[in-house]
């Protein structure tokens, strides 16, 4: 990841290398989602059983 990452700003000039996002932190940013989803997926099999109305898509 750190290779993909130098390769993202390679050609840019050093002054403006911290305005590219780098790919590790936008895969970072897809597994908190995807952490988000898998909680929400909890949260709406035990809802019924605290009586909590599930979150409508």
């Amino acid at each position: 990841m750190a290779t993909l990452d130098s390769l993202t700003v390679s050609d840019i000039p050093a002054a403006h290398e911290d305005e590219i996002p780098r790919p590790s932190s936008q895969l970072a940013g897809l597994n908190r989602l995807n952490d988000l989803d898998q909680l929400n997926q909890v949260v709406g099999l035990v809802s019924p059983l605290f009586g909590f109305v599930p979150n409508i898509r």
